[in-house]
């Protein structure tokens, strides 16, 4: 027995518009951006504090926490900045590929 699967062609093309709760959605992603932010500021300057005492008492230990965390934090906003971009990036590239 032949079974024959006809294949239709099929598009999308990723919209919000008529979205129930789109706005809310986006504006919940731009907070959880602004936190990220915000948790990374608040990593960087923890870090940069325990790095300087602990470096000032010669506790090297505390010292690579803190410059741990501290580039951690500087990490963290570098993700949230090209968060954005990277995904539209690798959808065109999907899209057009």
């Amino acid at each position: 027995m032949k079974v024959t699967m006809w294949l239709a062609q099929v598009t999308v093309s990723p919209t919000s518009a008529g979205m129930p709760g789109a706005q809310l959605l986006g504006q919940m992603l731009n907070w959880l951006a602004q936190l990220a932010l915000w948790g990374s500021l608040a990593s960087i300057l923890a870090g940069a504090a325990i790095y300087g005492l602990a470096q000032h008492a010669g506790n090297h230990y505390g010292a690579t926490r803190g410059r741990s965390l501290a580039l951690a934090g500087v990490i963290g906003a570098i993700l949230a900045g090209l968060a954005p971009t990277v995904v539209n990036l690798f959808y065109s590239a999907a899209r057009s590929g």
